[in-house]
């Protein structure tokens, strides 16, 4: 009696090896055509291929992503608002467990929300296959949840006071609404296609439009510039300049924010070296003044050498200007999109 539940276990278990994606001469009907097991009506459905399992469940996934006249990378995008959403209402999205683990699928796969893999099989060559679906009435309700969150959030972000709208607080705000806008037309574009009609006379909100209030925000928000240890005033131009890129006022003696920089230069010596060494050091704070708290600090620090101590102070003072230039706009930027 043992020895047949023994030869039933190896039976069953080399049974389960072989549904795994062992190979097989009998290719299933769904790799020429998903939808003759899935239907249609119920399912989106695409096929893909690769060397291994993984491979062939991305390239599913792609060829899902491109029913939408999405690139991967889009996806991205998508995960991010949602994670934003649920953030800014854990309790409404806590009721919705389901919603919940699609996203956390959504971000194993990195891909759409709503979507699994399906059927899974290794072809006699070794060639690996695997149908990726999307269930078109749970992700139609998925989106339409998430698009009417985003919204909830947008709004509550935009709804400022008037002296908060004078904030860099407020222009923040408005710089993540625009984010969320953004995802919502990448929402509204996957539901329209899971479930046609259904987006129909539906007018969302444009990161765009979102973004031309922000930049009103901005220009309204006047940053005094400081610098300590400058040189002909070429520090505190390159950073006036790029406040001024990113869209804010420069100048004024009473302004609520002030970007303090400190810039210094000494000589530094090497032993057996010929040239004068000099090293630089720029600590630039943007401050709100009502409360004393550095909202954004910037520090850079390097040296620069020549034949003589003069040039290479030159050479710092460009160095410096140089990396301003090239890096402050886009750190603040970065700053400023991942402050809520």
């Amino acid at each position: 009696m043992l020895k047949i539940k023994y030869a039933c276990l190896i039976l069953t278990a080399l049974l389960l090896c072989a549904c795994a994606g062992t190979p097989s001469d009998q290719e299933p009907d769904w790799v020429s055509d998903p939808y003759s097991v899935y239907n249609r009506n119920v399912y989106l459905a695409t096929v893909g291929y690769g060397i291994d399992r993984d491979g062939a469940e991305k390239n599913a996934l792609a060829n899902l992503t491109s029913i939408f006249g999405q690139s991967i990378d889009s996806e991205a995008l998508i995960t991010y608002s949602y994670t934003q959403a649920v953030e800014a209402s854990s309790p409404v999205w806590s009721e919705r467990s389901d919603i919940a683990q699609a996203v956390r699928t959504s971000a194993a796969m990195d891909t759409l929300i709503g979507v699994e893999i399906g059927n899974v099989w290794r072809g006699p060559d070794r060639t690996w296959y695997a149908v990726a679906l999307m269930d078109r009435a749970r992700a139609s309700l998925i989106y339409i949840e998430l698009i009417e969150q985003n919204i909830n959030t947008i709004n509550r972000l935009t709804n400022l006071s008037p002296a908060e709208r004078q904030s860099i607080e407020g222009f923040i705000n408005y710089y993540q609404a625009a984010s969320l806008a953004d995802a919502n037309l990448v929402f509204g574009n996957v539901r329209s296609v899971i479930s046609p009609g259904s987006m129909a006379g539906t007018n969302l909100p444009t990161g765009n439009d979102i973004r031309l209030e922000a930049a009103q925000i901005a220009r309204n928000i006047p940053i005094a510039v400081i610098v300590s240890g400058d040189r002909q005033n070429r520090i505190h131009s390159a950073f006036s300049t790029a406040l001024s890129n990113a869209g804010f006022r420069t100048g004024g003696s009473d302004s609520r924010y002030v970007l303090n920089v400190d810039f210094s230069m000494e000589e530094i010596h090497f032993q057996n070296n010929p040239y004068r060494n000099v090293r630089y050091v720029v600590d630039a704070n943007l401050i709100d003044t009502s409360t004393g708290q550095v909202l954004f600090p910037y520090n850079i620090n390097d040296r620069e050498g020549h034949t003589s101590l003069s040039e290479a102070e030159a050479r710092a003072v460009r160095a410096v200007e140089t990396r301003i230039n090239n890096e402050y706009l886009g750190e603040l930027s970065v700053f400023l999109s991942r402050s809520i």
